[in-house]
């Protein structure tokens, strides 16, 4: 069924990542399918870097990336390891209006079955005339089965 397992998360360890994190963990037990843990890390554009002429102001993921970051990437596949699930973790760079083209990549070049997204990734970064990752993910159309995980607050009691 779900094979291959892309779980797309936010590196802020909130409680809407454990959500995301303790879903993709049961479907992965289930199926015994891998997971592939994904933070897209958000580059800023620098006026100074684009000034001169420094790879069109996109910073490299080892100037945005910071260690909590990693950290938090490694817990979640210490996490899923220590459940029995294979898993591996990556931390690749976008900015903001790219992230969900970019989790698309990954998960098409990862060939996955089901993509996970936290709920975070419903409200997005963007404001009130911006659609969210999720919603810009789902209107791809993409060949793969998409989970947006609900917020812990909804979870109680079930």
């Amino acid at each position: 069924m779900y094979q291959r397992i892309l779980l797309a998360i936010d590196a802020t360890p909130t409680d809407e990542n454990r959500s995301a994190l303790k879903r993709t963990e049961q479907i992965g037990l289930l199926t015994g399918g891998t997971v592939h843990v994904l933070q897209v890390a958000r580059s800023h554009i620098v006026a100074g870097d684009i000034t001169e002429g420094a790879a069109l102001g996109v910073r490299s993921t080892a100037d945005d990336v910071e260690i909590a970051d990693r950290d938090v990437v490694q817990a979640f596949v210490d996490q899923l390891c220590a459940a029995g699930i294979d898993a591996h973790g990556e931390i690749v760079s976008a900015t903001d209006h790219d992230l969900a083209s970019v989790v698309l990549q990954r998960a098409t070049e990862l060939d996955v079955d089901l993509l996970v997204l936290g709920h975070q990734h419903h409200r997005g970064s963007g404001g009130v005339f911006r659609s969210s990752v999720a919603e810009q993910v789902i209107h791809q159309h993409p060949p793969m089965s998409i989970l947006l995980a609900r917020p812990p607050t909804a979870m109680k009691g079930q």
